[in-house]
């Protein structure tokens, strides 16, 4: 008890921490004393949540299931690092990463901050001083009740089968790391805001703008991958409101990024800027609301539970306050700048022009998944069940923002901020063009020579605005053309500055890898072909490239780490299977008594092309029951059943007794009799003897009407039957090759922005140090003259 005690103990003190540094820095402006107070609380605040996280990790890690939040997310039989991934599977434990990982970034921010450390700790100490309060509301620390008593029990419920993949360790870490991150944005953008001090903050949240990019970014490709592999849709990406609560935020930071860089060069968007710094944090603190409230329960395959109440009251102050607050001090603040000279911009193309249009672009992008995910809560309010905005939808908006967007990152890296003619613009543009047109010629080529064009389905069709359909092949390669257009632009630039300085390649880096991560995404969906077999245990499964085998189980039902075999076959070679697929099946039992089929599916990855088979719950198939007269025909599929009389073996009233049903079936114009049976058990439910029809069917005596001399016979599979979709999805390597590349660019603009912003404060150093060195090396020659 006494670690769960100390939990709880440890998120009170931290409330009050935070609240004391808060209030300190608020009403205390002058005395150092009490500001160095209010640091250490600050800090102390900060150690509180992470010694709340390691007493919630000693708790997993021991299995400790007195506790209500163990016990629901952790069994006896997990490995550690899936009980420290326990840790946030459930609702209070991702509050608890959300706090530790915006702590960490607090307190490394808070270091840097200068004359903003006021106002960034007062905004900093309200939304950690908030998260704590969440969780003394919603603790982790509660224990296992039962009428007002302590009780143990001997297992744990367990993750839930869906998260038992190694994603569950390392993306929501990743991801939060990002959204803690956005704090930091957030508390600087709101002390510039209130300090007016529009200049200052910009090369202080730069790299850090740029490692929440990355960071989210990053968390966003992770969590494809992890549906990609779990969830058996075939799939990264299903714009679910949940997906879109993180994608929101890195759309609306990397508008920062570009924003911040204008101000840099051009000493403009001050007002704007201020904006784009807060929104990020403000979207994702809304997304927040939306998952944690309970409106989309029923409407998203992410969701978590509905908070306590006090607790989601408090998450609804808290977004209350940020945005009213953070929003009426910025209109102020925009109110007073609008009458200021504005700077005139370049003539002809310039690349602030360029990151306007970008910017723009970005925050449309990011509107529209807002309001695509909020249609739900929307629809709650209107006393509507909610329901998900359909992907069909979002693709007949999305595209014709994502174009020009694509656009403008291929064109300008070549644009400079003083200004580029048209013509020079145009030939630039033109070869980049015809570079792509030949990329575009070598993929027509590749499918029309290789087997990529008997695995991908080139006969689709697209539907546009206004309900028109159009072949889908033109469709996909103009838009797969758009992104090597883009991928050609920025390899063109990088290989002209590659002799300069490394610091202006880092952000075309990251242009090339989302490039071709969009060029993966839109490939490997566009071109992907789906097909069905239903496999038996003796029988195969057939589709137009495959015959699919039934070959066993690797342990049972019950055991999570059970796959099923199936062996694959090319059909134009049966000698010997191409692989052995493994999907996963896992029963779970369910509230009404019955057990739940947990499938996951198996990827088999051929370098350029994944075969993705993903496993549906299996099934028996039966017909409906059927009552037939001695003598009597009826069609079962293609086949003539005919009852022709009653069987009894055993005494009638005992024990034992077995009735059957003499049945003549014909198929083909071949005649066999088979007879069903069933055996009297004392008074338990009757033993059914199964005879069969043909091969993959069988057939059982459900009931007997003796007055009548009607029998009621069911005919169902013989054995259990496996649906099996089956994906071909085209150069799913570069979805995976572009995620590392754009993290990789965002890191390294971090990375050389930071030496930047260390090598100008050693500069301010060494300048103040030798004007105070001269100030008083010059003092000894003045005092003489001044004393003469």
């Amino acid at each position: 008890i006494f670690i769960g005690d100390a939990g709880r103990i440890v998120v009170l003190a931290s409330v009050v921490l935070f609240v004391l540094s808060l209030l300190i820095w608020l009403f205390e402006t002058k005395s150092a004393k009490a500001q160095q107070i209010a640091k250490v609380c600050f800090t102390l605040g900060c150690v509180g949540l992470f010694a709340t996280f390691v007493c919630l990790g000693l708790l997993f890690s021991q299995n400790r299931f007195e506790y209500e939040y163990v016990w629901k997310h952790a069994d006896s039989s997990n490995t550690l690092p899936y009980r420290i991934a326990g840790i946030w599977s459930g609702q209070q434990g991702s509050f608890l990463l959300w706090g530790v990982t915006a702590a960490i970034f607090g307190l490394l921010v808070v270091r840097k901050v200068g004359n903003y450390r006021r106002w960034f700790t007062i905004v900093y100490s309200t939304f950690l001083g908030s998260i704590c309060g969440i969780l003394a509301y919603e603790s982790p620390f509660g224990l296992n009740l039962l009428n007002g008593r302590p009780i143990v029990p001997a297992e744990g419920l367990g993750l839930s089968p869906s998260l038992q993949n190694y994603w569950v360790i390392i993306h929501p870490p990743t991801i939060f790391m990002g959204f803690g991150s956005l704090t930091a944005l957030f508390a600087l953008a709101a002390a510039a805001t209130i300090q007016r001090d529009f200049e200052t903050w910009i090369p202080i949240v730069r790299p850090w703008a740029l490692i929440s990019m990355s960071l989210v970014g990053l968390g966003l490709c992770m969590g494809g991958f992890w549906a990609y592999e779990t969830l058996g849709w075939g799939g990264f990406w299903m714009w679910d409101p949940v997906e879109n609560v993180s994608f929101v935020p890195w759309l609306l930071t990397t508008a920062f990024v570009h924003g911040v860089i204008v101000q840099t060069n051009r000493k403009k968007w001050h007002i704007s800027n201020l904006l784009l710094g807060g929104l990020p944090f403000l979207a994702f603190l809304y997304g927040t609301f939306l998952t944690r409230s309970g409106f989309l329960a029923d409407a998203s395959v992410h969701s978590f539970a509905e908070m306590n109440r006090s607790a989601l009251k408090l998450l609804i102050g808290l977004m209350g306050v940020s945005t009213i607050g953070f929003m009426g001090v910025w209109l102020s603040r925009w109110f007073q700048a609008r009458n200021e000279a504005v700077v005139e911009a370049p003539q002809g193309f310039h690349r602030e022009g360029f990151y306007k249009v970008a910017a723009l672009l970005l925050m449309g992008l990011g509107l529209a998944a807002l309001i695509g995910m909020s249609i739900p809560l929307f629809m709650a309010l209107s006393g509507k069940k909610p329901a998900v905005v359909e992907e069909h939808i979002y693709h007949l908006i999305l595209p014709w923002l994502f174009i020009p967007l694509m656009i403008l990152m291929a064109i300008a890296p070549f644009v400079s901020w003083k200004g580029t003619g048209g013509k020079d613009l145009s030939k630039r543009a033109y070869s980049i063009l015809c570079v792509s047109f030949g990329f575009v010629g070598l993929l027509l080529l590749g499918i029309a020579l290789t087997p990529l064009g008997q695995l991908a389905d080139l006969h689709g069709f697209v539907t546009f605005p206004g309900g028109l359909h159009v072949p889908a092949l033109p469709w996909i390669l103009f838009l797969v053309g758009l992104c090597l257009f883009t991928i050609v632009g920025n390899l063109w630039r990088m290989s002209e500055l590659v002799r300069g300085s490394k610091i202006g390649l880092a952000p075309f880096v990251t242009h090339l890898g989302v490039a071709v991560l969009m060029f993966g995404l839109i490939i490997s969906r566009g071109f992907e072909r789906k097909e069905q077999a239903l496999v038996m245990e003796n029988h195969p499964g057939m589709t137009s490239s495959y015959l699919i085998k039934y070959g066993g189980q690797t342990s049972t039902r019950m055991d999570r780490n059970n796959k099923v075999l199936f062996e694959v076959y090319d059909k134009s070679n049966l000698k010997k299977p191409m692989f052995v697929a493994k999907p996963g099946l896992y029963y779970v039992a369910a509230d009404d008594g019955q057990e739940n089929a947990m499938v996951w599916p198996h990827i088999q990855h051929h370098g350029f092309y994944d075969v993705y088979m993903a496993l549906q719950p299996p099934q028996t198939q039966s017909a409906e029951p059927m009552t037939l007269l001695p003598n009597e025909t009826k069609l079962f599929g293609d086949m003539a059943v005919t009852y022709l009389g009653m069987v009894r073996k055993g005494e009638p009233g005992q024990a034992g007794t077995k009735f059957g049903a003499r049945l003549q079936v014909v198929k083909n114009g071949v005649a066999t009799v088979v007879v069903p049976m069933m055996e009297l058990g004392g008074g338990a439910a009757p033993i059914q003897h199964s005879a069969m029809l043909d091969p993959i069917t069988k057939v059982d005596l459900m009931g007997m009407d003796v007055g009548a001399g009607s029998v009621t016979i069911q005919a169902s599979m013989a054995s259990m039957i496996y649906p099996i979709e089956i994906y071909h999805k085209p150069f799913t390597v570069f979805v995976w090759s572009g995620c590392g590349i754009m993290t990789f660019g965002g890191f390294l603009s971090a990375y050389y922005r930071r030496r930047v912003v260390r090598a100008a404060e050693v500069a301010e150093a060494e300048k103040a140090k030798a004007k105070e060195k001269k100030g008083h090396g010059a003092s000894p020659r003045v005092a003489p003259a001044a004393g003469s």
